[in-house]
């Protein structure tokens, strides 16, 4: 077997040491390559990769420095740079806490053709309080596969492309309009359902850092309701109304019943709507969307 890792990273210095670790001490019996896909950091994040790999066990290769691409190009040209079997992807700011990350996937795709993609379940580090917590998925059975209309009427199930170890077949008959829209996990994931189940492994084998600054994380709870339902009618746009009754369902889920979270709490917003009481913000994102 052959594997990609794909290091994607931006401006991640603070973060980089430990991630590109984890991958050096990987345990796997595969042939790995290590692409390195920087988005034009302005910090020493480049120098810092460029320092370790002179004792990488693995091969390396650095795409060209181009300048900052935008987080969606920067995964097209990744993409693009991988012939291996597989394809696992580590942000620059997550890293993988198992020496057998890379193992189990490719291990269970290799037996299970049926599926584009696998995803471990993982750890979760607060960068603002330092502590650790397991994502409760609450999924019934290991592995737990998701179809195309899961992925997208229970919203993203993925969670976070760190832990995502990808068939790089599917990878390359994706569309590479994709890659013109902002590139988020929850898209990605619709693309490849389409091809084979996306499968969710119990064994947490990687750590998630939530960034309290990131731009999502910075926006209020009805800014990032408005968020969800614009992406949905873009994603629904996207693919020509093909799973256009599952984009509806999302919506009403997320304006009607609220979606469980999968850390068992419900957001203050999504309460009040099942209180019966509608924010005036979100009375207009309701006309809007036609509910």
């Amino acid at each position: 077997m052959r594997v990609d890792v794909l290091l994607i990273c931006y401006n991640q210095s603070r973060f980089i040491q430990k991630a590109l670790e984890s991958i050096f001490f990987q345990r796997v019996n595969a042939c790995v390559r290590i692409i390195v896909a920087d988005d034009g950091s302005t910090d020493d994040t480049l120098g810092s990769i460029r320092a370790m790999a002179q004792s990488s066990p693995f091969e390396m290769i650095f795409l060209p420095e181009v300048g900052n691409q935008g987080i969606s190009k920067n995964y097209q040209r990744a993409f693009e740079a991988c012939e291996s079997d597989y394809i696992a992807i580590l942000e620059g700011d997550d890293y993988w806490c198992s020496p057998y990350h890379l193992k189990q996937h490719i291990e269970f795709l290799d037996e299970h053709r049926e599926c584009s993609m696998s995803m471990n379940q993982f750890l979760w580090e607060d960068d603002k309080r330092g502590v650790f917590s397991r994502f409760k998925w609450g999924y019934p059975c290991s592995p737990y596969y998701v179809s195309v209309e899961e992925q997208i009427v229970k919203g993203n199930q993925l969670g976070n492309l760190s832990a995502c170890v990808l068939r790089t077949s599917c990878v390359k008959k994706l569309s590479a309009t994709l890659f013109d829209m902002p590139l988020a996990d929850w898209m990605l994931g619709v693309m490849l359902a389409q091809q084979g189940f996306l499968a969710i492994l119990e064994t947490p084998t990687s750590v998630y850092r939530t960034n309290s600054r990131s731009v999502w994380a910075s926006k209020t709870k009805d800014e990032q309701l408005g968020i969800m339902l614009s992406k949905a009618d873009e994603y629904d746009a996207f693919q020509d109304g093909k799973y256009h009754d599952y984009w509806q369902g999302f919506k009403r889920n997320l304006l009607n019943e609220g979606i469980p979270s999968r850390r068992g709490w419900l957001p203050p917003f999504i309460l009040s709507l099942m209180r019966g009481f509608v924010p005036p913000a979100i009375k207009q994102m309701l006309k809007r969307h036609g509910q």
